[in-house]
């Protein structure tokens, strides 16, 4: 964490505390916020911190912003210097400046006081104490003193300490400036130490000489009352290792920080590719964009993202986000004038087996590019084709004509229709009923030599002439039956759809009796009657063997008791009966047969 000391009077420890809960340098860098591509934003902290660090190493009050990115500062307010004589202005010696260190007081050479690496001096210039050390002002004033040093080559030297008295829980600031004493690609490699402990990182000098630069880490008490504070020199090599120091500093100081968002809307607009087409056949060009667009404006007038230009030119199209951010694109749009249309598509008829129709198209309005004329047919799918704007010798069928000029097309299409077409008649009898089910077909067809007959059971056959054919159909369902007549390669079609339905379910229907009954009163066989199952109608009459009528009834119920119509009883022998009847589903039938009739007690 780097920051650059710009203050001259320092507060006590209650009036930097009382300062830092004060609402007037309260941090407040606003919202989250989205910018539109372009745009910047200044975040700006309280005017009244010591020092400011903001994320982007900044360390002014003010910073502009013009890129996504989460932003932050922290302020600092900072209590007064506990380091006595970090500016080395308090003589010549370590003592004199009250620290310590590990190096020891140059003691002269070829080179002058700071011949030996690991030795140090108090001066106003390192020119003063070696022939090769460059001639730099002070960090302080410019004309005061600095601790000057022939770096030593044994990593972890002290090269200055000091002990201050400290308030626990606080944090501090430790700071200190260093310069290379001369130009030198061989930095020096710093390193803060509080109570024996390394903060922060290794920070080294630039290779220029004379080039002051500030230092410092933020170090916390913790439960300490007393800190060691230490410089240390961490090279291993003494070749370069050449650098003063200035304006040792250590104070409580206290932050306060705030963050915000700053989200950029990069709404790009596409128009589209350009677009070239003919003016009969108009197209439309979309915008898009890559977010959600809330409003879209044509330099035309449009107000859609679709849009249908009629003249060629330029155009832009402004997409506006949900952001309120806009977004431009153009689009090249070029309209080939079409001055030519096809006016008529004629076509001549052919005799039914011969090749004989042909086909035509007249244009009106001029070509600016000569056209070319392509037929095809006949069908849609034919692969025959003629560059010509008349075809002749064609057989019955479409034929379609497309023609172009100048890039431009225009398509139509004429049938070629014969001049004696077959004419298809086709009739049924029956057209439905249960199978299985015979059917006679009737060929009523004009201007035809040749027929095709599909049954629609599987059957086909092929004819010459208008006889009758006859298919019996044994399975429910509907059959759809087609005649094709046929003369050259003309033809025409008729179709009759024949219904075959399922017979309903029988009922079975019986009339049964035994031919000898006993009427003596007995309980047993004492009548005469049918067992009938499904019938709804009986006409019973029982004859003697003169032909005498002994008994009649229309009942279906109905039993004789062996008497007469009368009530006299009859005589044992043979006895004949005659019946007509009707079943459940309306069957109507009839029968006879013959009776014994026993008297057992005579």
């Amino acid at each position: 964490m780097k920051f650059i000391l710009a203050i001259t009077i320092f507060l006590t420890v209650n009036q930097l505390f009382a300062q830092c809960t004060g609402s007037e340098i309260q941090v407040n860098l606003g919202n989250d916020t989205t910018l539109c591509q372009g745009q910047t934003l200044q975040l700006s902290a309280p005017l009244n911190y010591d020092f400011y660090s903001w994320s982007t190493g900044s360390s002014v009050s003010d910073i502009t912003v013009s890129s996504s990115g989460t932003y932050w500062v922290d302020g600092y307010v900072v209590g007064a210097n506990l380091v006595l004589n970090g500016d080395f202005e308090n003589g010549t010696t370590a003592a004199s400046n009250n620290f310590s260190t590990s190096y020891i007081p140059g003691i002269g050479g070829s080179w002058g006081l700071l011949s030996d690496p690991g030795t140090y001096a108090i001066s106003a210039s390192p020119s003063n104490v070696h022939l090769n050390f460059n001639n730099c002002p002070d960090h302080t004033n410019g004309t005061g003193n600095m601790l000057i040093a022939n770096g030593s080559s044994t990593a972890g030297t002290s090269v200055w300490c000091q002990t201050v008295n400290i308030l626990p829980n606080t944090d501090y600031i430790f700071s200190c400036w260093s310069m290379n004493v001369i130009s030198d690609p061989n930095i020096s490699n710093l390193q803060f130490f509080v109570n024996g402990v390394q903060i922060g990182n290794v920070f080294s000098t630039t290779p220029l000489g004379c080039e002051w630069l500030e230092f410092n880490d933020v170090w916390n008490s913790g439960l300490s009352a007393t800190a060691q504070l230490c410089i240390v020199n961490q090279n291993i090599t003494g070749g370069g290792n050449d650098f003063a120091l200035d304006d040792v500093f250590f104070a409580p100081m206290c932050l306060l920080t705030d963050t915000i968002v700053v989200n950029y809307d990069n709404i790009i607009v596409n128009a589209g590719s350009d677009l070239l087409f003919c003016e009969d056949d108009p197209q439309s060009i979309t915008a898009s964009a890559n977010v959600p667009v809330t409003d879209w404006t044509w330099d035309s007038g449009a107000t859609t993202a679709l849009f249908s230009p009629t003249t060629s030119g330029t155009y832009t199209v402004t997409g506006t986000s949900a952001f309120g951010c806009t977004s431009t694109d153009n689009v090249q749009v070029s309209i080939t004038p079409v001055d030519w249309d096809i006016s008529q598509v004629l076509s001549g008829q052919t005799e039914c087996g011969s090749n004989s129709g042909n086909v035509s198209v007249i244009t009106t309005g001029s070509f600016t590019d000569p056209a070319s004329y392509t037929w095809s047919g006949p069908g849609a799918n034919s692969s025959n084709l003629i560059n010509a704007s008349v075809w002749d010798q064609l057989s019955v069928g479409w034929y379609y004509i497309e023609i172009e000029s100048n890039g431009c097309y225009q398509y139509d299409s004429v049938q070629v229709t014969p001049s004696n077409p077959p004419i298809a008649v086709l009739s049924a009898n029956p057209t439905s009923g249960l199978y299985p089910l015979p059917v006679t077909f009737m060929n009523g067809s004009q201007s035809s030599t040749d027929f095709y007959w599909n049954f629609g059971n599987g059957n086909t056959t092929n004819s010459t002439d208008l006889s009758n054919q006859s298919q019996v159909y044994d399975t429910t369902g509907v059959y759809t039956v087609m005649l094709v007549a046929i003369i050259g390669n003309c033809t025409d079609t008729a179709y009759v759809t024949i219904f075959v339905n399922e017979p309903p379910f029988i009922v079975p229907v019986s009339l049964e009796t035994s031919n000898v009954f006993t009427p003596n009163g007995d309980g047993l066989n004492d009548f005469y009657a049918f067992k009938l199952e499904n019938i709804l109608e009986l006409d019973l009459v029982i004859l003697n063997r003169w032909g005498q009528v002994m008994f009649q009834s229309t009942d279906v119920l109905a039993t004789w008791n062996g008497k007469t119509t009368s009530g006299g009883e009859v005589e044992a022998g043979v006895y004949f009966y005659t019946y007509k009847a009707v079943g459940a589903q309306d069957e109507q039938f009839e029968g006879h047969g013959f009776i014994h009739l026993v008297h057992p007690n005579h």
